[in-house]
């Protein structure tokens, strides 16, 4: 087996409320975290980020962000890299997630690593990109503990090595971030990283399953199938490489295949083998 792909992790306002997203053909992976403030100025400015209301953002934002208000020149950078033509300026969003990162704002560290690793507002300067992240990661910033472990182990940047990889996503895993979940699981399971391990494994693969991570269903579905870390059981099984398989997991769909074909936890059906069997190989969802 090889480890999925994953896209590099971009925070962004709590009050847009936005969900991870991965590139095509990873499993869904979540894109924001939260950078709460109770500072009753920011309110005006949130309000409109809510509604997609980038003038009036920025406009309330600019004075405070002059000020030196860290949360506010956070938005503001945000709000730059966001808003549409003429409004968005990504040589000035750089400029206010430089000036918030350097007051030690984790979220504003994430995304100008993020910034510098794509080269936006900025020349790409990967080592620049590992320098933000890491000082995100080690004020315990989740997002950039993924990121931190996904140069690591891409070697861009900064030295490859997997054991920092496989430490930085573990920490991530343990934060909660269900992607690191899911790649944790396959760490064990490969001993990438760290020593293969079934049964550790499978409890990742058990957790990030759970908060619907199609990449971990699928991993579980077939231990569960196979008895490796857990105890041989063909329902349980069934069941979550059908959940995999419907949320749009190819490798999911031909195993589900299969499990109709020979009626493993189900009634043979060569009907539904034959349809999930095409679904795979046409890559579409149910």
């Amino acid at each position: 087996m090889r480890c999925a792909a994953f896209a590099l992790l971009l925070v962004v306002t709590p009050a847009a409320q936005a969900q991870p997203v991965a590139p095509a053909g990873a499993p869904t992976a979540p894109r924001t975290q939260s950078a709460q403030s109770d500072d009753p100025r920011l309110v005006p400015a949130q309000g409109a980020l809510a509604t997609g209301d980038f003038a009036q953002a920025i406009e309330s934002l600019k004075p405070l962000a002059a000020e030196g208000v860290v949360q506010a020149q956070f938005l503001l950078a945000l709000s730059l890299e966001r808003a549409p033509a003429p409004l968005g300026n990504m040589g000035e969003a750089h400029t206010w997630y430089l000036k918030a990162a350097t007051q030690g704002l984790a979220a504003a560290q994430n995304n100008l690593g993020a910034m510098f690793f794509d080269g936006r507002g900025a020349p790409a300067d990967p080592a620049l990109a590992a320098h933000w992240y890491r000082a995100a990661a080690e004020q315990n910033f989740v997002v950039a503990q993924y990121n931190l472990a996904l140069l690591y182990g891409s070697g861009k940047g900064i030295a490859k090595d997997v054991k920092q990889m496989a430490f930085w996503m573990e920490r991530a895993a343990t934060a909660g971030l269900p992607v690191a979940q899911a790649l944790v699981g396959e760490f064990y399971l490969q001993g990438v990283g760290v020593s293969a391990n079934a049964f550790t494994a499978a409890r990742w693969f058990q957790v990030a399953a759970e908060r619907n991570q199609p990449g971990a269903q699928y991993y579980l579905g077939l231990m569960l199938q196979k008895g490796i870390g857990m105890e041989r059981n063909f329902t349980a099984s069934h069941g979550w490489l059908r959940r995999a398989a419907e949320a749009g997991n190819r490798n999911a769909m031909a195993e589900l295949a299969k499990v109709y074909e020979l009626g493993l936890g189900v009634p043979s059906d060569d009907a539904e083998a034959k349809r999930w069997n095409e679904l795979a190989t046409a890559g579409q969802k149910k």
